[in-house]
């Protein structure tokens, strides 16, 4: 969290890079909703409470199960969104069983887990989806047992079958990071993409890259765009690749902090560090070891217990049929970590 609190919203968010400061549009939040459409769309402040959990459980979620489906245990901010929710139930004082299988990156698994955790008769169900069309049989099976569905961190393309989705305004976060990058290699030079292409939340964050180059940097072009799902090890062999194919690169859009880390490594094994740009999206604190010893420029930070919080608000209100009170879409706003701002963040967002 934040060692100083002060007001943090994408809409005054600074991106800085190596010497250079650039403000990201003042309309970032604006855009996002328009995005969104005629959806009901409201922006949380991670920082409201000091803990990053402005909402404390109440006595209705006392004694109810609730089910949380992420995308894997094998990365920390999946495993932050389960200990926010646990976290709420313990700053209320509340005592109430959390189910939390790990699906291991299989989308056919998650929905398996879900389909228990309907048969169990769970009270709520969280999900961070791992295919926002792959989830469908599993938010049907939810609907038909009457289960309340929120989605965490990734949309789903049914929004029917949930009553709420809570995630980082990613394409903001991607515009940070694009703006950052670009900057770095004075608005010119050939970029590559470790990607995610699976992930919606992933789409949104290279949607608002390339936004960034079109908009204002013509001259940055995407030479390869390549999945690596996460994984450290598939981001460095793809880089590697990069490097060989590519060697005018200059810089690195990695969608995640694992992806980072693979990527870093095969510049430094090749030699190049300094040399080429990377830049990622997460806020944990790998990033800020990374960030700290030059390894990439900047991370706009998620606040992955701010979202399991808010989650966890809207349950209550639907268990205590208030379900009108609660909107369609919720933006958790964030910052972007760079050199400049490093000393006032210590990575316990996740």
């Amino acid at each position: 969290m934040k060692k100083r609190l002060v007001a943090v919203l994408m809409t005054a968010a600074m991106v800085c890079s190596m010497g250079s400061v650039s403000a990201v549009s003042v309309f970032a939040e604006e855009e996002t909703a328009e995005a969104a459409g005629d959806e009901d769309v409201v922006y949380v402040d991670p920082l409201e409470a000091e803990d990053g959990l402005p909402f404390a459980a109440t006595e209705l979620s006392k004694g109810k199960t609730i089910g949380v489906s992420v995308q894997t245990h094998a990365n920390a901010f999946f495993l932050a969104e389960i200990d926010g929710v646990k976290a709420t139930l313990e700053k209320g004082g509340i005592d109430a069983e959390v189910i939390a299988p790990d699906p291991a990156n299989d989308i056919n698994t998650q929905v398996e887990d879900i389909t228990q955790m309907v048969a169990r008769g769970v009270d709520v169900i969280f999900v961070d989806a791992l295919d926002k069309d792959g989830i469908k049989p599993a938010l049907q099976e939810a609907e038909r047992a009457s289960i309340p569905v929120i989605a965490i961190d990734s949309n789903v393309e049914d929004k029917d079958l949930i009553a709420s989705i809570v995630e980082s305004d990613n394409v903001a976060m991607g515009k940070m990071a694009a703006q950052t990058l670009c900057d770095s290699i004075d608005g010119e030079g050939e970029i590559v993409v470790i990607n995610w292409s699976t992930l919606q939340a992933v789409r949104e964050r290279v949607e608002g890259l390339k936004s960034v180059i079109e908009e204002s940097y013509p001259n940055v072009e995407i030479v390869a765009d390549q999945d690596a799902f996460g994984v450290v090890e598939d981001a460095q062999s793809i880089m590697e690749s990069f490097l060989q194919t590519y060697p005018d690169v200059k810089g690195v859009f990695a969608i995640n902090s694992p992806t980072a880390q693979g990527a870093a490594a095969a510049i430094k094994a090749a030699g190049l560090e300094g040399k080429i740009s990377v830049v990622d999206i997460d806020g944990a604190q790998n990033d800020i070891d990374m960030i700290k010893e030059g390894q990439i420029l900047c991370s706009p930070v998620q606040f992955p217990k701010t979202i399991a919080n808010k989650a966890m608000e809207c349950a209550e209100l639907i268990w205590a049929g208030k379900e009108d009170e609660v909107a369609k879409h919720y933006y958790v706003s964030g910052d972007n970590i760079t050199e400049e701002n490093l000393d006032q963040y210590d990575g316990s967002t996740y």
